[in-house]
This record gives C-alpha cells, structure tokens and sequence, in this order.
C-alpha cells in the first residue's frame, strides 16, 4: 500500500504509538516465547526488542512537543517520519 495513501497528513500521539507498536511487535509474546515456551532464542528475542525500542527513539526524535511537556502526549506526524 502507498504511504501516502493511507497515513499522509495523519499524526498519533506517542502513547498512542507506543501501544500500536507493543501490539505490532508483540513484545509479551516475545518474552512468553523466549522463557516459557522456549522456542525462541535470546538472539531472536533481542533482536525484535531492539527493533522496537528503535521505533520509540526515532519516533520520540521525530514528534512536536505537546504544551503539557508531558512525553506521551507528544504528537508524531507521519510525513516527518516518511522523510527520514
């Protein structure tokens, strides 16, 4: 799908990215995988952490400021982070 198609012009706050991303990401699952299950190892389990702890910097990098100065209420507007 084109990025412009579905998210131009659309923004979310930061809570609101960071719960979107825990789903996307399924850290819960991850971590339920990795000590549980046992079908996961700590390389592959690492990885995904990273790769969403990286959506969170870049993200928080990329958000305008919210009048609160409250950080989950920044706001992420989604063609900053299209052009990066």
């Amino acid at each position: 799908m084109d990025f412009f198609q579905k998210f131009a012009g659309g923004c979310m706050s930061l809570i609101e990215l960071i719960v979107m991303h825990t789903k996307i990401f399924m850290i819960i699952e991850n971590l339920h995988d990795l000590m549980s299950r046992g079908n996961l190892d700590y390389k592959d389990a690492l990885a995904k952490v990273q790769d969403y702890n990286m959506t969170k910097i870049l993200t928080r990098q990329c958000s305008v400021p919210h009048d609160s100065n409250d950080v989950k209420q920044f706001t992420c507007e989604f063609n900053v982070l299209y052009n990066i």
